[in-house]
């Protein structure tokens, strides 16, 4: 009996001694695990607040890259108008041509006085070499050579003179065929066949539409901004809904008295429509924020007592002024300790 009172204790001692073990192995290693998980903590995420930029969105029209008024150079009955409004000049650049009866009869005038001129000067030369050598031979007088001789002189100086008046016939004969520049379009048309014009009279508006131009008034910054730009200049065109790249065709070293703006040219070279003026075209330019406004993701924003901050990696508070959202998830804000590069956190516990 006692000895069975005996192994009944020391079983008891024992299994309390292996629950004793047991309890310190689960402790440490609860405690062990803990440490772990103190050690995987890590820093907050944060962000860098962009700088915010107001959209530009600037309209402008299409116009014919050069244009010109084509003006009659001589008076006559318009003959034929061969090209209409929206008609392209061909190679030869032919609009229309006037009459030229009159200026045909004055060249047969002039070429008939020019043979007659011709005849007397050719009998004179023959008379004056005829008295030349009379007078050597002293069987004429001095006098009569000298009468003959000036009248050489004479018709030759005639003779010069009317064809020197053919040139300018034949020059102005050119000139009542009128043309414009080759591929140039017709703008507006003011004469027809039969019409009398005058000398400087307006007979047509002509344009050049193989390249557009477009003309816009930027401020500075909006020029500096375009001047500036690496990447090729989209135009929107509205009224086909479709985008174009242009690029700058000249900027005036002045500036317009009444807008305070710099003029600006752009032109489109080439595109998949009609070239044509009138067509409306927007130029958006993203210029920055002039109050110094950031953006900052939505879920930085932390909103206490109508009041919104946003939080330094330290965990202090920085005040701002909410100024709207965009469809992106992000805000615009701005604040007096707020700048563009300044860090936060990200997701900031509230």
């Amino acid at each position: 009996m006692g000895r069975l009172l005996l192994s009944g204790l020391l079983a008891l001692i024992l299994s309390s001694t292996v629950a004793i073990v047991a309890g310190d192995v689960c402790w440490a290693s609860s405690k062990e695990q803990g440490a772990v998980v103190v050690g995987e903590q890590t820093a907050p995420e944060t962000f860098r607040a962009q700088p915010a930029f107001r959209r530009s969105t600037l309209t402008g029209f299409t116009r014919a890259r050069r244009s010109m008024t084509l003006v009659s150079e001589e008076s006559g009955r318009v003959e034929k108008v061969v090209a209409d409004v929206g008609d392209t000049l061909g190679e030869d650049g032919l609009f229309a041509v006037l009459d030229t009866t009159f200026i045909e009869l004055d060249l047969v005038g002039n070429r008939a006085d020019q043979q007659r001129l011709k005849s007397d000067y050719d009998y004179y030369r023959k008379e004056m070499e005829r008295y030349r050598r009379l007078v050597k031979t002293k069987n004429a007088a001095q006098s009569t050579l000298d009468s003959n001789v000036r009248a050489h002189q004479a018709a030759l100086q005639q003779l010069r003179a009317k064809q020197v008046e053919e040139r300018v016939l034949m020059e102005r004969m050119e000139r009542f065929t009128l043309q414009g520049p080759q591929g140039w379009q017709v703008i507006t048309r003011y004469i027809e066949p039969g019409e009398w014009v005058t000398k400087g009279e307006k007979v047509a508006e002509l344009g050049q539409y193989d390249v557009l131009l477009v003309p816009y008034a930027l401020t500075s910054s909006e020029y500096s901004l375009l001047k500036d730009k690496n990447d090729p200049i989209e135009l929107r065109l509205t009224d086909l809904g479709i985008t174009v790249q242009a690029r700058v065709a000249r900027v005036s070293p002045g500036f317009d008295n009444q807008t305070r703006k710099i003029p600006v040219d752009l032109e489109i070279v080439e595109g998949d429509f009609a070239f044509r003026g009138g067509l409306r075209t927007e130029l958006v330019l993203d210029l920055p924020d002039p109050n110094g406004a950031v953006m900052v993701p939505a879920s930085a924003l932390v909103k206490a007592y109508e009041e919104y901050f946003l939080i330094t990696p330290e965990g202090d508070r920085v005040g701002v002024v909410y100024l709207g959202g965009t469809r992106d998830h992000m805000r615009r804000v701005t604040g007096e300790n707020v700048h563009a590069g300044d860090e936060f956190k990200l997701h900031p516990v509230q």
